[in-house]
């Protein structure tokens, strides 16, 4: 839960959220094609998507919802790569370091969080754009049941827009949107509106899947905790989304 693990795709959320703060939506399109960008040391830098494939114009609700590394590279680089730590640090994940060295690989997960805080930060979505701030102790009573101690939860702030955190919301929890990609019926898919995204990492270390309903928010990181890339070829969306399928019914 505390560890410092690569994210992947599971930030990718916080690039289209800071990118509809400065006039983007879910209609605006971008063309989803190869394309070369040069890092601060001038060296190239080719995103592909998962599938090895572009997908030509395609809107934000697809890209985002479809996982495309391509389109979240380029938006990444119109709103200029600050907008994503600025976002992610509003919601409390304080650990992706110095930017300048992840580029804009960082939509990609090119960088760390822990598990506890990118839980949280979807909580914050979850919750209309209002920062979480996790706590662990409900309550402590004695033997005889005496009170001594009652966690007061303090007012959150609200660090987005609720109506940009309801339209990240509603992308995540579009089944249609993401079938290209997922196939209709995936395991984030539920009976009931839930929101989730995943995220694998490219050597397969690190494999996610984080969602939620208003009332409830589950994270799902699935590895081994010394780095170990047995889980070859298990991307997010084949392995922790059926750990999080089942939790959250």
């Amino acid at each position: 839960v505390l560890a410092l693990r690569q994210p992947g795709s599971a930030l990718k959320p916080f690039t289209y959220a800071a990118s509809f703060e400065r006039g983007y939506s879910p209609a605006t399109m971008l063309p989803d094609v190869e394309m070369a960008f040069t890092s601060r040391e001038g060296e190239l830098y080719v995103p592909i998507n998962y599938d090895n494939k572009y997908h030509g114009p395609v809107s934000l609700r697809t890209a985002l919802a479809c996982s495309y590394n391509v389109v979240a590279v380029r938006l990444l680089d119109r709103i200029g790569i600050q907008a994503l730590p600025d976002m992610v640090q509003r919601f409390g994940i304080q650990s992706l370091g110095d930017i300048g060295r992840h580029g804009l690989s960082l939509t990609l997960g090119g960088c760390e969080v822990r598990l506890l805080d990118l839980t949280a930060a979807y909580a914050g979505l979850a919750a209309g754009g209002k920062r979480v701030t996790p706590y662990m102790i409900e309550r402590v009573t004695d033997g005889q049941g005496q009170l001594l101690y009652q966690h007061q939860p303090a007012e959150q702030p609200q660090v987005l827009d609720e109506r940009i955190a309801y339209l990240i919301s509603d992308i995540l929890s579009d089944d249609q949107a993401r079938a290209p990609a997922f196939g209709e019926g995936s395991a984030l898919h539920l009976p009931f509106a839930a929101a989730a995204k995943t995220g694998t990492t490219t050597d397969w270390r690190d494999n996610w899947t984080v969602g939620y309903t208003p009332q409830l928010v589950v994270g799902v990181w699935q590895g081994n905790k010394d780095g170990d890339d047995y889980m070859i070829n298990t991307p997010g969306s084949r392995g922790a989304s059926y750990i999080w399928h089942a939790v959250m019914e």
